[in-house]
């Protein structure tokens, strides 16, 4: 599975953390930055980021105040990426995380 890493060190709002995600994802210019708009791109029309499946979204580093939110969005992947394999119009699985060391 690829790695993807992004170091938060630099990170102040949760603006940053999607700028990260668009950047390191091609996302198309268009693209909200916001958690919503992420999760369907990375999980569902994954066709709209350059970067496709499988990876592994490493994030290092995040400063005391964003790291909660960026736990919090990681679960956010995971539960999307259930509720897919769930959801008869999906169906399947994709390999997509973002773990927060």
């Amino acid at each position: 599975m690829r790695e993807i890493p992004l170091d938060a060190s630099g990170w102040r709002s949760r603006a940053d953390l999607f700028e990260a995600l668009a950047d390191a994802l091609g996302s198309v210019e268009w693209h909200g930055r916001n958690a919503d708009a992420f999760l369907e791109t990375m999980i569902y029309h994954i066709d709209l980021n350059a970067v496709q499946p499988p990876y592994e979204i490493m994030v290092r580093n995040a400063p005391s105040e964003l790291k909660e939110y960026v736990i919090e969005f990681a679960s956010w992947v995971r539960e999307a990426r259930e509720d897919r394999k769930g959801d008869p119009e999906w169906g399947d699985d994709i390999e997509v995380s973002m773990v927060v060391v």
